[in-house]
């Protein structure tokens, strides 16, 4: 079988979102980090410059939720998703929700970190949001240990990258670095116990 190749930004929880379905399936693949400054690597891969993005024998593919759709209909392993019709609707209805009201979080911190002044009331703000944005999280925790079912789908690994940059505090990371300033100025806030639980078992399969 040919080599998977991930073209990856690191930082970007939507590169994280396919290293966990390729962690939590059990893939062997080659990591290939892209310079932010410098995209010249994966656009002659692909054809354009945006991450993450796969090389797979001679399939190109870009767009998280593409990769991942191809990562479960093409590779072994558990599900991500379902051959149930009630249950895939479940799934994508989640990752509609985590890309309407939880992402738009998190590209308010990023862009007061590449601001040249940030404003701390933008990111108490996005903090806010964020909790808000996790209660329905929260409330579906206190009766299941993930998102749909009884084991991790596509909806668990699309949402809790973008939680976890909520959940720093206390973590080891690099100074100067997106993750150094989320920690500074995201908090996922109150009453957010399960989600944090939740998010802290689904980011290990990021390996």
């Amino acid at each position: 079988m040919a080599t998977l190749r991930l073209y990856d930004l690191a930082p970007s929880p939507n590169n994280v979102k396919v290293r966990l379905a390729l962690g939590y399936k059990g893939v062997a693949y080659e990591r290939i980090a892209v310079d932010p400054a410098d995209r010249t690597t994966v656009v002659a891969a692909t054809g354009q410059p945006l991450t993450p993005a796969i090389e797979h024998g001679a399939v190109r593919l870009f767009d998280s939720s593409a990769i991942l759709r191809y990562i479960d209909a093409n590779l072994p392993g558990p599900r991500l998703f379902s051959s149930d019709r009630d249950t895939m609707k479940a799934i994508e209805n989640w990752e509609q929700r985590g890309k309407t009201q939880v992402q738009p979080c998190i590209g308010r911190v990023f862009g007061q970190f590449f601001a040249p002044t940030p404003d701390p009331k933008e990111c108490a703000a996005a903090s806010k949001a964020l909790n808000e944005a996790t209660a329905d999280i929260e409330t579906r925790l206190a009766a299941s240990k993930y998102l749909v079912g009884d084991a991790v789908t596509a909806a668990d690994l699309s949402i809790a990258p973008f939680v976890a940059m909520g959940d720093l505090a206390g973590k080891d990371v690099k100074p100067g670095t997106p993750h150094a300033f989320f920690q500074k100025h995201l908090e996922l806030g109150p009453g957010r116990e399960r989600t944090r639980e939740w998010a802290r078992r689904i980011m290990a399969f990021d390996r």
